[in-house]
Formats: structure tokens, sequence, C-alpha cells
């Protein structure tokens, strides 16, 4: 790598953040966000197109080694390169500047159409665009669950193979039978996804590394019962709090440090913060995973948005050129505009909050921790708990969407919108379109019916 210095792993991948370099990395990554309609898979051939080989920032071993393990990390796949390949050209610098031009466009965008929905969420025909791009967005989720579908289970044994189409579907039946729980779990308990990705991950370990676990079998035990531990204080959580909460009153209203966490916790743009950087933490498999983490708190615990305004939400976010995680800048606006009394400021600064909390990790994971992925990566183990992990990580959004479409279904119109745009989306036709194309038919139903 033409960049690289020699001072230790984490050194080896970093370059020199020079002025000229810094400003080459704004300005490229900023091109990248403007342009970059498609996904993360057009980001990602751009990069590569535009950033490796001779003419690059690195040569073509060091980008793709880059891509597995950002592919590896919580979080989104192409903001995470875009964010790596800062930092292989400009060190630490580079990745702060890199990421955040990347993410400049498309945060823009989604604060600009919040302030267009809120402002003009009850006019008649903005909300007619919307009720036809409600069922559009759940045929999306769909289509793009399909698909990963179609990688996740064919991650293990072929035990079934079968042609859909032009597709062909190799299944592993361990992958498939943990995607279905998953499902049902998620719909009838809708848990914590990330207690129903480490339950797929163990069973896997469990049923496919059973040698490795009887040579191992005191560590195992070891973690397996502070695992157990762990479970019991979590599903007994209610009633630890109840019998602390008096002692924690106590101490509150002895300690003026105690009080302050307490006005901290108890603030919306702190709690909004806390739970943004805890979702990126764990938002395995993409941006889409994003879906079951939102549908069971900001939506269901702790309201702070309809069903409906949140998969209005995502469709904002899939009109910007960038990842759908941005869809949390739409949140933290609406949360902060309804605490602020509609100060469209205060909305904004929600926005950036949310924003920070959500992509924050994923500078961490890159500057941080890089290269101890990197050997993580090529353990066996943890790639068969992976395994595991995809799979109910495809239940998880599938089990959401269930949800979600109880609300975005309305009638007859919406279900085959829904159902012809999953039709479309898999043929290839963009995002972009499907939404206008939506938002078209729900206006026409508007005036026509």
């Amino acid at each position: 790598m033409s960049d690289a210095g020699s001072d230790g792993p984490t050194e080896s991948y970093s370059g020199e953040p020079t002025a000229e370099r810094l400003i080459e990395i704004a300005t490229y990554f900023i091109y990248i966000g403007i342009v970059g309609f498609g996904g993360p898979l057009v980001h990602i051939a751009m990069m590569e197109d535009d950033l490796s080989g001779e003419d690059g920032w690195t040569d073509q071993q060091t980008f793709m080694e880059g891509l597995a393990i950002c592919n590896t990390l919580p979080g989104p796949a192409s903001t995470q390169l875009g964010i790596f390949m800062g930092w292989v050209r400009g060190g630490t610098l580079g990745a702060l500047v890199a990421g955040g031009a990347f993410m400049l466009p498309t945060f823009i965008i989604v604060v600009v159409f919040s302030w267009l929905y809120f402002a003009y969420q009850a006019v008649p025909s903005v909300e007619a665009f919307f009720y036809g791009i409600n069922p559009v967005v759940i045929g999306l989720i769909a289509g793009a669950a399909w698909s990963m579908g179609n990688s996740a289970l064919a991650e293990g044994r072929t035990d079934l193979e079968f042609h859909i189409g032009s597709e062909t579907w190799s299944v592993d039946y361990l992958l498939g039978a943990l995607l279905s729980a998953t499902i049902v779990v998620t719909v009838v308990a809708n848990p914590n996804p990330v207690l129903s990705f480490i339950a797929a991950g163990l069973v896997t370990v469990f049923l496919y590394r059973s040698t490795w676990i009887r040579h191992n079998i005191r560590q195992v035990g070891v973690w397996g019962l502070v695992g157990v531990v762990a479970t019991l204080l979590f599903l007994r959580r209610d009633r630890i709090l109840a019998v602390l909460r008096p002692r924690v009153r106590t101490a509150v209203e002895s300690s003026p440090i105690w009080g302050l966490l307490t006005v901290l916790w108890t603030n919306e743009g702190v709690k909004l913060f806390l739970f943004m950087l805890y979702t990126g933490s764990f938002i395995y498999g993409g941006g889409l995973v994003l879906i079951p983490f939102i549908e069971k708190y900001v939506v269901n615990e702790f309201a702070w948005m309809t069903g409906r305004e949140f998969v209005d939400g995502v469709a904002i976010g899939q009109l910007s050129p960038g990842p759908v995680v941005m869809t949390t800048a739409f949140i933290g606006y609406k949360l902060l505009l309804d605490i602020s009394d509609g100060s469209v400021g205060v909305a904004v600064l929600g926005a950036l909050v949310a924003t920070i909390g959500a992509f924050g990790p994923s500078f961490v994971f890159i500057l941080g921790f890089f290269p101890s992925f990197a050997q993580v990566r090529e353990n066996d183990v943890i790639q068969t708990a992976l395994m595991g992990v995809n799979a109910a990580v495809v239940g998880a959004i599938l089990g959401a969407i269930v949800t979600l479409a109880r609300d975005s279904f309305v009638d007859l119109l919406t279900v085959s919108v829904a159902g012809l745009t999953f039709a479309l989306f898999l043929r290839g036709v963009d995002a972009v379109y499907l939404i206008f194309g939506g938002g078209a038919v729900g206006i026409a139903a508007f005036y026509l019916l």
C-alpha cells in the first residue's frame, strides 16, 4: 500500500493527513454523497473504481481487505468503507473528514425533507402522497430482505437447492429454521433484536462446532454460566429495579452527582443520543437492521413517533443518496420538534444528535478496533456464529415489517402497491423511482377515488 507507515498494526493502514489530502478526501466523498444513488453496492463500486489500484489511494488487496472487514462490522458497510479509505489516505483526521463529508449531503437532504414533512403533513395532497409511499417502503424492505435471505441461507450447508425464476436458492435447514423462528419471535414477543442475534449465533456454534466445544469445555462452561446469570438478571430486571429504586432515590437526594445523572437520564436529547449510540453499535448486517430496533423502541416503547411516521421516515431516507441509517436524523428531528413546541432549530439539533449517535460507533470500530476485527474475522468459530446471526438478522427485519405493515396496509390498493414494488425491486428498478411512483399512485387515488 503506497501510503502505509510501518509503526504498528494500526499505523500500517493510516496515511498522512496533509492539507492537500484532506481537501481531496472531502471533495471526493461529498461528490459520492451527492451522486451515489442506488445504495451501498453503488457506493462500494464507485470507491473500488476510483480509489483502488495503481492510480488510487491504495492497492486492490488492501481495499478488498477493508471491504471484507467492514462487511463483518456492525453498521452501514459503505459508510465504514468510506471511513476506512479516508483513514488509509489521511490518517485519523482523514477518516473523520471522509465520514463527515460522505454523510453531509444525505443529512441535509433528510433534514430538509423532514421539515417539509412535518410542516405540511396535514395537507391532504401530502397525506395522499405518503399514503402511496408507505406500502412502497414495505415492498422495498421485503425485497431487500429477500436478497439478504438468499445470501444468508446459503452460508452453511446445502441441504436443499431450488430455483425461483433466475435465482438459485441453496438452503441450510438450520439457518432456515433460525430465520423462521426469529420472524415468529419478533412478531409475537418483539424482544430486543440483540438477544435474537446472540441466541442464533450460540445455537449455530453448539450445533456446528461441537468438536471445538468438547475441546474447550471448561472455557465454554464458564462463559455459559456468565450468560445464564446475565440472562436471569435481564429477565428479572423489573423486580431488581424495584428493590434498588428506593436506595437509588436516597442516593440521588443526598448526592449532587447522582442528581446530575438523573437529570441527564431524564433529558430526551440525552436519551436520544444514548439510544442511537446503542443502535449504531448493534445494527449488524447493514442499515436495514435499524428497522427492528426502531420498531421496538422508538415506535412501541418510547412512543416518539407512530409506525406510519417511521415508515415515511424510511422513505425519506431512501430518497437520499446515502445510507438508510440516516433515517435516524428524521427520528431525532421529530423528537426534538415535539419537545421544543415546534422549534425548527432545536429539531435540526436533534437530527444532528441522532446522526452522531448512530454513526459514531462506525468511526470507533474503524479507528480503534480495525486490526482486532481483522484477526477475529479469521476465527472459524466466529464465522460459524455469524452464519446464525445473519439468518436472525433477516428474520428480525421480516418480523418487524409484518408489524409495520399493519399500519401501512389500509386497503387492497396499498397491499397491491407493496406487492408490485416487491416484484419491480427484485427486477432491478431503482428505489427512488418506485417511491415517487407510489406517491403518484397515492395522489391519483386521492383525486380519482
